[in-house]
């Protein structure tokens, strides 16, 4: 094969590439399917209500000349995704946006895995979105936010492509903090299913202040009650580890923490923690459960490709009328 021809081909690779991603993006502008979960927590020491909504694992993969050496394998996962759900993941997260916005979300928050790689094609998608939030948001990084071909939790992921997201996270930091006059919003990026150290350093404070606190991480914390609903749906879905531990939840039994994260869980779990919820996402499955014996809970949403999320009520008063927390069963 020439030199010329060769050319030829991967000029028109690339042309191709260009055509499905423009059709891709233009799919946005249609209608897309998504599924609301709705869910009411009562906060005690807010002095208002807010409407959040929760979206994660949206997995956006779209690619063009700008990171060519990933074509092929974005149009994969692109294509891998669609085939599962039904559903375009450009469709679904353009209509999860257009929800947050027609329903008057207070906060809009994104726990993890929104793009499925750090393709420049992919974080302009999203930013575009994004900025049609009138509203303030909160961006948590996960597993697959900034990898990029086999850069996987490298030092080369973090110092050339985690920068990538920049405009999105609004922070250099390894954590968000969105603070109300009665609330804290803090958000923990995730580290191959760990804390960094500097984040942890930052928000101790938050988590062991008197304030309330929503956590917002990608991985969800496994409940101290053993064997939750939450966990055996989990083992379910995703298997166990070589070693017999579950591979998707956070925890003395599960992905096992290191010293930082460990005192991130501790004070998280201290009978007197400030946290009131945790928001995650990762499973691609919804779960609401309770962590610790009923004084906090945990809501995790589905998988934003199929167009699920969740819209949380927290509340000032008491639960709504017919609203009644379940504690896991055994």
């Amino acid at each position: 094969m020439t030199v010329r021809h060769k050319n030829r081909i991967q000029a028109f690779v690339l042309l191709c590439a260009a055509a499905a991603l423009a059709w891709a993006v233009q799919k946005a502008d249609w209608p897309g399917s998504i599924r609301i979960q709705e869910e009411f927590l009562q906060i005690e020491g807010i002095r208002r209500d807010y409407d959040i909504l929760l979206i994660a694992d949206t997995h956006i993969s779209l690619c063009d000349e700008r990171d060519a050496k990933l074509m092929e394998k974005a149009q994969a996962r692109r294509l891998a995704f669609e085939q599962e759900s039904g559903k375009s993941a450009v469709r679904t997260f353009h209509s999860l946006i257009t929800e947050s916005v027609k329903s008057g979300m207070d906060v809009t928050v994104f726990a993890g895995d929104i793009t499925d790689s750090a393709m420049q094609a992919s974080i302009d998608f999203v930013q575009d979105e994004i900025d049609r939030l009138d509203m303030p948001y909160l961006y948590v990084t996960g597993n697959h936010d900034f990898e990029y071909g086999s850069e996987y939790f490298s030092k080369k992921a973090y110092s050339q492509y985690f920068p990538r997201l920049y405009n999105l996270t609004k922070t250099k930091e390894q954590y968000s903090i969105m603070e109300f006059d009665d609330l804290v919003i803090a958000g923990l990026n995730d580290k191959n299913n760990q804390f960094d150290k500097g984040a942890a350093k930052a928000l101790m404070p938050y988590l062991k202040g008197t304030k309330p606190v929503i956590l917002v991480t990608h991985v969800p914390l496994q409940p101290e009650q053993e064997n939750s609903r939450l966990e055996q749906q989990a083992d379910e879905v995703w298997g166990l580890s070589k070693n017999g531990r579950c591979r998707v939840l956070l925890g003395e039994t599960a992905c096992r923490p290191n010293k930082t994260t460990q005192k991130v869980l501790d004070a998280v779990f201290a009978q007197n923690s400030p946290v009131a919820a945790v928001f995650a996402g990762h499973i691609h499955f919804y779960n609401r459960s309770l962590l610790n014996g009923g004084v906090s809970e945990q809501v995790v949403t589905g998988a934003g490709y199929y167009g699920d999320a969740v819209r949380i009520h927290l509340q000032s008063g008491g639960n709504p009328e017919g609203f009644e927390t379940v504690p896991d069963a055994k």
